[in-house]
């Protein structure tokens, strides 16, 4: 399939999605949020694909929500809207694959909610974020009130959803948002790796920490009854055996997600 906003490639297990309107910062303007929500349920339904890189082209992994059609929305057609982008978010955390993100630079509004969608974060040093909402009067969205708290912490969340100030990637790490920051000439072949690391890796355990860790946070009890029910799955599995017979053989284990 082809689109007109976004760059969909895969190779050797990876698939790699680039929002592609650089000229206006990759805005997810109407046609994008279509695009991307078709590209996961694409991703989904290939086996072959193990991992997901997404990212942007230019300056910007996205620079959020395309303002100039939000013009006399009325709360009815606001909430259906809504309810329209946000199947994007879910598409993103129900996906049973890691999805890695590669910040090349402005993720702000619902862009840098998309990055926090994904499962770990790389950005490059010329990076800035920004919880831009409520500097045009709105709340976050695409998720946000769950998903940054469970990475600053409520407090944190408070002060960058309610000041809307602009931060770099080195204060994004050191609060918890992202996981590592590169160099800009660093970030492709410090994504590739570990993407290439991942789609090496057992998919079916994989699948079964994202789903687990995304019903965080939970009771002890609820923890240790999910991860007996998940982990009598991957006793069973073959990618289990693999791992088992390769430890004991001092080899390398080579995983196929089943």
């Amino acid at each position: 399939m082809s689109y007109e906003t976004i760059i969909l490639g895969k190779k050797d297990g990876i698939a790699r999605i680039t929002m592609n309107i650089p000229e206006k910062l990759n805005p997810l303007d109407l046609v994008m949020r279509e695009e991307l929500k078709e590209s996961f349920r694409d991703i989904a339904a290939d086996k072959a694909v193990r991992v997901v890189v997404m990212t942007g082209a230019g300056k910007a992994f996205c620079a959020g929500g395309d303002i100039t059609t939000m013009a006399g929305i009325r709360a009815t057609a606001g909430r259906d809207r809504l309810k329209n982008v946000q199947e994007l978010v879910r598409l993103m955390t129900s996906l049973e694959k890691p999805i890695i993100a590669a910040v090349n630079g402005f993720a702000t509004g619902a862009g840098m909610h998309i990055a926090l969608a994904c499962d770990i974060i790389i950005a490059s040093e010329k990076a800035k974020f920004r919880e831009s909402f409520i500097l045009i009067g709105l709340i976050p969205d695409m998720g946000g009130f769950y998903l940054l708290p469970g990475r600053v912490g409520l407090a944190r969340a408070k002060e960058l959803m309610m000041t809307g100030r602009l931060f770099d990637a080195k204060e994004a790490e050191s609060m918890g948002i992202i996981n590592k920051v590169v160099p800009p000439e660093d970030l492709e072949g410090e994504v590739m790796d570990l993407a290439q690391t991942l789609a090496r890796g057992p998919a079916r355990a994989y699948a079964m920490i994202k789903s687990a860790l995304n019903r965080w946070p939970m009771s002890l009890q609820s923890c240790l009854e999910l991860e007996a029910n998940m982990q009598a799955i991957a006793l069973s599995s073959a990618d289990f055996d693999e791992g088992r017979r390769s430890f004991l053989e001092k080899r390398q284990p080579q995983f196929m997600g089943e």
